[in-house]
């Protein structure tokens, strides 16, 4: 009896992982974790030294304040990498592994279609406390001949960097890295 009762539950489970409109969640939402970010160090000054690098030419840096920044031009960059929504469920392969040499719990997600925007999202977490370390995201968005790939790095209250490399199908391959490190 009791063998039968554990095969029925093993087929339960095996078809909620076939039916996802039968789950009650969602994947790590990027737009939640700046929400939460935001809402923890709003209106605490701070120095950012930002720096814009094309090519491989000269750095480009100047300083600016959490008060003045963009971040909304910021902000847009990382939301349209975000996975959280319902409809994503299912389309992106999920892997969680711990890492004993640096304490990290990290949770990764690689897209089992080209077709999507977010190809890879790393969030990489204290392994006791579960506060985040760092979230690692590559993106890319393809055109009629034209490619961009976006890597985006953030790592809390240190450094937020966003790497976009354009390839069009007429023109030269442009890299972009545009960093933002946090002075506290």
């Amino acid at each position: 009896m009791s063998v039968f009762s554990l095969q029925s539950c093993k087929e339960e489970d095996e078809k909620l992982k076939e039916d996802f409109s039968n789950v009650n969640g969602s994947y790590f939402s990027v737009r939640q974790f700046a929400l939460d970010q935001w809402n923890t160090f709003y209106g605490e000054p701070f120095l950012i030294v930002k720096s814009v690098r094309v090519n491989e030419g000269r750095y480009d840096s100047s300083y600016t304040t959490s008060d003045t920044l963009n971040w909304g031009k910021i902000f847009k960059v990382f939301f349209a990498t975000d996975i959280s929504d319902r409809k994503f469920l299912g389309k992106y392969k999920y892997t969680q592994f711990e890492d004993a040499q640096d304490e990290t719990l990290n949770l990764f997600y690689e897209a089992l279609d080209d077709d999507l925007y977010t190809r890879k999202l790393l969030i990489t977490a204290d392994q006791y406390s579960h506060k985040v370390r760092g979230i690692y995201i590559e993106a890319v968005e393809n055109s009629v001949g034209d490619a961009k790939i976006m890597k985006l790095y953030y790592k809390p209250m240190k450094r937020i960097q966003i790497q976009e490399t354009e390839s069009p199908m007429m023109g030269e391959k442009k890299h972009t890295v545009t960093e933002y490190e946090f002075i506290r």
